[in-house]
């Protein structure tokens, strides 16, 4: 049986734009540093879409781990020596319920 998914729609708040591989890069640094190698493969979180000019994108979690998966997107301060802020704006159960956020 497969698990469910939620969808996240988070903003990236960082001192020059980040296009979507180094979006990419921070999102999957907050998990491992947090969370973990055995943590971060359980959440299973992947950029599924990125917007360079809003600075959001929408982030894909299992449910279980849902929780730990907000408190390493929120404990993440640092990105390249400089000052970080992943911020949530918006959790579903599906990407459309989160596109008129975006």
């Amino acid at each position: 049986m497969q698990e469910k998914t939620r969808y996240l729609l988070v903003e990236v708040e960082f001192e020059k734009p980040l296009d979507e591989r180094t979006a990419k890069h921070l999102v999957y640094e907050a998990v491992l540093s947090f969370l973990g190698e055995l943590g971060a493969a359980r959440s299973g979180v992947q950029l599924k879409e990125w917007d360079e000019e809003k600075q959001n994108g929408v982030l894909k979690c299992k449910t279980s781990m849902l929780e730990e998966t907000l408190a390493a997107l929120a404990a993440k301060r640092f990105f390249e020596k400089k000052d970080v802020a992943i911020r949530l704006k918006k959790i579903s159960g599906t990407i459309k319920g989160l596109n008129a956020g975006m």
